[in-house]
C-alpha cells in the first residue's frame, strides 16, 4: 500500500497518541474507527454495555480533545484525517499493524 507523506505524518501523530490512551479510550477509538459515524446515544450505550466503559461520554470527550473523533449533530464521527486513512486502511487492526511498522 502506497501512502503519501501527509498520511505517514498522520500515522506518526496517531502512534504518539495511542501510547497515551487508556484501555477505555483505545476501545472507544476502535469502535468509532470501525463504524466511522455513530449516533451519540447508540455510541454511549454500546460502549457502556458491550465494552464495559463506565463513563463513555467522558472517554469520547477525551478522544475529541485529542483530535481523533469529532462530534456532529447527535453523532460521533471519525476525525477527517482518520476518515481519509480509513479509505485505504479498512480495519482498525490493519491500522495498528501499519503503525507498529513505523519507526
Amino acid at each position: 500500500m502506497k501512502l503519501s507523506e501527509e498520511e505517514v505524518r498522520e500515522l506518526r501523530r496517531i502512534k504518539k497518541i495511542l501510547r497515551e490512551l487508556s484501555r477505555e479510550e483505545y476501545l472507544a477509538l476502535r469502535y468509532i474507527y470501525e463504524n466511522i459515524s455513530v449516533g451519540e446515544i447508540l455510541a454511549e450505550r454500546d460502549l457502556y454495555y458491550h465494552h464495559h466503559i463506565q463513563k463513555p461520554d467522558l472517554v469520547l470527550r477525551k478522544l475529541r480533545e485529542r483530535g481523533l473523533i469529532e462530534r456532529g449533530e447527535g453523532c460521533y464521527n471519525l476525525a477527517k484525517p482518520l476518515r481519509l486513512l480509513r479509505k485505504k486502511i479498512q480495519s482498525f487492526y490493519e491500522l495498528i499493524k501499519l503503525i507498529d511498522k513505523l519507526y
